[in-house]
């Protein structure tokens, strides 16, 4: 089930009486404890890998490699055959990868000399010939192309007017839907990881949390853990 439909489409408008009906499915009881886990790049959220040596447009040349035909059928045998098909491409690619990090290039590989081996190595030469060899992990290469299969990480960096309406509007309505208030609540901002925009993180934090007050009360205990770790 999807909330926040108006940002792909104006014309669209929630359904929390069918939100708040599911819910119930789960939260029968008014005594019935449970987290609510919220993360932050919901609001608004970037692909980290996107700008990743894009020079030389790296990861729309990783979605070739990775992308993988999800099987069409509910048949087990065919759901179980793609995924022995989709786990061999992963594998495959991942020692390939793995070997590029450890020795810098292909030159000595033993595994077999397949067609992805041939893409990767093209890919290899492309990289480096437009950035130092310090400059490249190719492990986060092979982690980025792992976030392709039959779509892409998504992108929306959420407009301020949008914003507003996404939190002070979907995320209230969403929480008046609750059957019952959470137990707990936790909260990833996912900006160290570059999935929400750090330039709204703060902002959508406080604004969150001030929906969190309105709807659990002003006496909820806050505790800002991330800024009790010391820096990497």
């Amino acid at each position: 089930m999807t909330i926040g439909t108006f940002i792909e489409d104006a014309a669209k408008k929630d359904d929390f009486t069918a939100v708040s009906s599911a819910l119930r499915q789960y939260l029968p009881e008014k005594d019935t404890p449970y987290i609510l886990d919220i993360d932050l790049d919901f609001f608004s959220t970037k692909n980290p890998f996107k700008d990743l040596h894009e020079r030389v447009n790296l990861y729309d040349k990783l979605a070739p490699l990775f992308t993988y035909k999800r099987a069409e059928s509910n048949d087990p045998e065919v759901l179980k055959e793609s995924m022995i098909e989709r786990n061999q491409q992963l594998s495959e690619l991942k020692d390939l990868f793995g070997y590029l990090e450890e020795h810098r290039s292909l030159k000595g590989y033993d595994g077999s000399k397949t067609s992805r081996y041939e893409a990767v190595d093209r890919l290899f030469q492309e990289v480096t010939s437009a950035y130092r060899d310090p400059e490249i992990d190719w492990m986060l290469v092979y982690n980025a192309g792992s976030t392709i299969d039959d779509t892409v990480l998504p992108e929306h960096v959420t407009e301020p007017n949008d914003l507003d309406r996404l939190i002070n509007g979907t995320f209230r309505l969403f929480l008046t839907a609750l059957p019952t208030s959470p137990t707990i609540v936790t909260i990833a901002r996912s900006s160290e990881d570059d999935y929400t925009p750090l330039e709204s993180v703060d902002q959508i934090q406080v604004d969150v949390l001030d929906q969190l007050r309105e709807r659990l009360g002003p006496e909820i205990d806050i505790k800002l853990i991330y800024q009790d770790e010391e820096p990497q």
